[in-house]
């Protein structure tokens, strides 16, 4: 058996890339729009990644520091954050790509995201400017009578509670601000329970 005797750097580099799901370096470097032939000198600890350290880092979701020294648990700084939930207001899809950063919550993930709330048809809970975090989508029927962040089939994506439609392919969708209406029967494309919450 080869022994691994790269830089401790570039083995976390090479973890933090495998536990974000790109199963080569070269799919890293497609994605992130990266020059492979520097990753991969990064990846293989022929170069050292003091300047790229902080892309790699929030690209694979992991806090800096710990990819430099291995320092910490490798748990993130930050995590995408992905646009406007809508709690009242109607908001276009923000679940299609990384628009800025939101502090990670303590139980960060490298598949955690946070989107913010706009409108208050979830207030009390949830006021305007809130950030709701969440790291996965599931079946709305897994998350009935629950709060989640749903995207409808049409790619509004709001901030309710999820009940049963008038068919086993709808649903309703419901405010916790009693002055706004349900949003009955709309097909719901996925929904994602919510993980942490950091108020305004």
């Amino acid at each position: 058996m080869k022994s691994d005797d790269r830089p401790d750097f570039a083995k976390r580099l090479e973890q933090s890339r495998i536990d974000r799901g790109f199963e080569t370096a070269k799919d890293a470097a497609r994605y992130f729009g990266w020059k492979y032939e520097t990753y991969i000198q990064h990846e293989q600890g022929i170069r050292g990644i003091g300047r790229a350290a902080d892309r790699y880092a929030k690209a694979f979701r992991v806090s800096e520091g710990w990819l430099l020294t291995g320092e910490g648990k490798g748990k993130p700084d930050t995590v995408p954050l992905k646009g406007k939930v809508g709690a009242g207001q109607q908001v276009e899809a923000v679940d299609n790509g990384d628009m800025d950063d939101a502090p990670a919550p303590p139980d960060a993930t490298p598949d955690t995201v946070a989107v913010q709330v706009s409108g208050d048809s979830m207030f009390p809970t949830y006021e305007e400017g809130s950030l709701i975090y969440y790291s996965r989508h599931l079946p709305p029927s897994e998350l009935i009578n629950r709060r989640a962040v749903v995207q409808l089939a049409d790619g509004r994506i709001f901030l309710k509670v999820i009940r049963p439609g008038s068919t086993p392919d709808f649903w309703t969708l419901q405010s916790i601000n009693a002055q706004y209406p349900d949003i009955e029967d709309v097909v719901v494309e996925w929904a994602a329970p919510i993980d942490w919450i950091r108020p305004r």
